[in-house]
């Protein structure tokens, strides 16, 4: 390598430079090497390999140091800042680049001649502002001379070539690293969930891979996320791969924010993202959420993102994923490393790092069960029906009751309250509210309780007895999970065929009587509400009686409640059954079938769905058609016993509260 240098550009004060002379030896080149002789570090000039001191290298402006391996291999070079002057200068150009260390300390500030290249615009600006100035700081001028001179020798052709291209929005791969400004705002859209992120570019690298080969250009780049344990700023990676001739800059994975085309609006939406993601992170909230999500899945030894489906409610709290999660879950990344810098309080991100806040967040899908990464922008408030109760089928009395219970309850864990003067003597036990109903099924036991979390404005998380698994162990582990997570969230629990669970001991099953006590001891310290459904009342353990706030048993339907019923799920369409009174055509349904309340559901929509078809009004005899061709049509020895029903009180349903008790 050429050991001299000559200035010949008409630059405001530029000197001629020649390794010779002593103005000459502004800049210098030298290689840096270990010697394993005697184990230390030396320099040689690059040219003719005499020694130095690191002495008699601070008189230069630069110095152009290769680093050459062990093996006298060249690695890399790097640009040591001799001049204090120039040093504050580049710092200045930098200063949002803080992982350059340009600040003075007792080292010499060093770049990588790439990282100095992005400066020669700002540096021409500087020299000629400097030189305007009465007096000019000659010093100053001819230090950042040497330093244009220096980048003019070894990158003018390319500077030449990149103003060719850049015209044109194009760029070649061997040129990729010098669109790329330290902590400037890079752009792309291309995840899993095909939304816009705007991310810090930190650095880059060209590099290989070694199981395939393939050649790419490598983005370092940070965005402001949590990662479930901490809030700050994540690192991720971009591989850009190898391509032949141009491409257009916005045809990459991720390209600077100020060449896209809408550069202004995507600031400013991406802002206004970044304030409803730090406002998601200040607690537990409940969301509507109704298109594609991300979660993981094991692939062997690794996990991988696959899409789902998300619909209805989804609770929005990534510390809380990390308590039911794994710790090398991909839905994590990037993670927040190095938390003494990159760690940061919700209320300490500046406006203008908003558009940097990642584009989803960590949460539960209750429809689903499935914790995952939901985009931010797509989160709406959560829906409520507050007519929900109205369509269950229960004397007012009753309903009236145990929706006061459950908003009461509400009022006083979403208060802080729970000093109400009812409590257990030992504290932190007694605190819940649990329901049982009762009945057989399609009576109305699910119904209600999604009735009640409609009115009650909180999430329903439900579970079967088979996910909790058959041994007491399972039972105990995934059971915990569930009343943690109804806890934290002020859920309503929803047990489905809690019959094993709530089963009589004898001395017999002794498996079946642990998975009892666990479920015993877990619900004694329960602190939040919970609904049981069972089929089998009288199965039930008579510890559990007290434990037990209220308890409904759903009779089988009378005509009546049928009746009811059919209204609820035929709707408008009432008025089309063909009968000389509207109630007349659905009551002669409620007389003629014993149908449970879910079996009248299904009746109703498969009805509805064959007349859409056909396209042709619902009638009494498509809906008996319907029942009599899907099986619905109970046996006649069940038809007659349900006649002798009727006699029975209408709508009767036994209802039995107490009110907190110990066992």
């Amino acid at each position: 390598m050429d050991v001299s240098i000559q200035v010949t550009s008409a630059l405001p004060g530029t000197i001629s430079i020649d390794n010779t002379t002593a103005t000459d030896k502004r800049i210098s080149r030298i290689d840096q090497y270990y010697s394993r002789k005697d184990r230390q570090t030396h320099f040689a000039k690059t040219a003719r390999g005499d020694k130095r001191t690191r002495e008699r290298l601070e008189k230069h402006t630069l110095v152009i140091r290769r680093i050459i391996s062990y093996r006298g291999i060249p690695e890399g070079t790097v640009v040591d800042i001799k001049s204090l002057k120039l040093a504050a200068v580049l710092q200045d150009i930098f200063r949002d680049a803080d992982q350059l260390m340009l600040a003075p300390s007792n080292k010499s500030p060093e770049l990588e001649p790439t990282t100095l290249f992005l400066a020669w615009e700002s540096l021409e600006a500087r020299q000629a502002q400097e030189s305007a100035r009465q007096p000019p700081d000659s010093q100053l001028v001819d230090d950042i001379s040497i330093a244009l001179a220096y980048l003019d020798q070894d990158f003018g052709s390319q500077r030449s070539e990149l103003r060719g291209l850049l015209t044109d929005g194009l760029i070649s791969y061997d040129l990729l690293w010098s669109i790329f400004m330290p902590s400037s705002a890079i752009y792309g859209d291309q995840n899993d969930l095909g939304e816009a992120q705007v991310m810090k570019f930190k650095h880059g690298a060209y590099g290989e891979d070694r199981e395939t080969g393939e050649k790419f250009y490598r983005v370092h780049a940070s965005l402001i996320t949590h990662d479930s344990e901490v809030f700050g700023w994540g690192e991720k990676s971009i591989r850009l791969p190898l391509f032949e001739g141009n491409m257009a800059i916005t045809d990459l994975l991720v390209f600077p924010l100020d060449m896209h085309p809408e550069e202004k609006a995507i600031r400013q939406k991406l802002t206004d993202r970044g304030r409803s993601f730090i406002k998601l992170l200040e607690k537990p909230t409940c969301k509507w959420y109704g298109t594609t999500a991300t979660r993981s899945e094991r692939v062997g030894a690794s996990w991988e993102e696959v899409q789902f489906l998300a619909s209805r409610r989804v609770m929005i709290d990534p510390p809380t994923w990390m308590v039911h999660s794994y710790a090398l879950d991909k839905l994590r990344w990037p993670l927040v490393r190095n938390r003494k810098s990159n760690k940061l309080h919700l209320s300490s991100v500046k406006d203008d790092d908003l558009m940097f806040c990642n584009h989803r967040i960590l949460g539960f899908s209750f429809d689903e069960k499935q914790w995952g990464a939901f985009t931010v922008s797509k989160l709406k408030d959560p829906r409520w029906n507050e007519a929900a109760f109205d369509r269950v089928v229960l004397p007012g009395k009753q309903l009236g009751l145990i929706k006061d219970l459950i908003r009461s309850y509400r009022t006083r864990t979403d208060d802080g309250d729970n000093d109400d003067g009812f409590d257990d003597i030992i504290d932190g036990k007694g605190r819940g509210m649990v329901g049982l109903l009762s009945g057989r099924p399609g009576v109305g036991k699910t119904l209600t309780a999604e009735a009640v979390v409609e009115v009650s404005h909180r999430p329903l998380y439900s579970v079967s007895a088979g996910e909790l698994g058959t041994s007491a162990g399972d039972v105990d582990r995934q059971l915990g999970k569930a009343l943690d997570i109804t806890c934290r969230w002020s859920c309503v629990l929803l047990i489905d065929e809690a019959e094993v669970f709530l089963h009589k001991r004898d001395d017999y099953n002794l498996g079946r009587n642990a998975i009892v006590s666990v479920f015993l001891r877990r619900l004694e310290y329960f602190q939040g509400v919970a609904i049981l459904t069972t089929n089998r009342k009288l199965d039930i353990d008579i510890a559990f009686m007290s434990r037990i706030h209220y308890k409904f048993h759903y009779n089988d339907l009378s005509s009546s409640v049928r009746l009811a019923v059919w209204k609820n799920f035929i709707g408008p369409d009432i008025s089309g059954l063909g009968a000389s009174n509207e109630e007349d055509g659905i009551g002669q349904l409620a007389e003629e079938y014993a149908l449970s309340g879910r079996e009248i559901k299904n009746a109703a929509f498969c009805a509805k769905s064959i007349s859409r078809v056909r396209n042709e009004a619902l009638s009494l005899e498509l809906i008996r058609n319907t029942i009599e061709s899907l099986g619905l049509a109970p046996c006649p020895a069940a038809r007659k016993a349900a006649t002798q029903r009727e006699f029975v009180e209408e709508q009767k349903v036994s209802f039995d509260y107490q009110a907190h008790g110990s066992g």
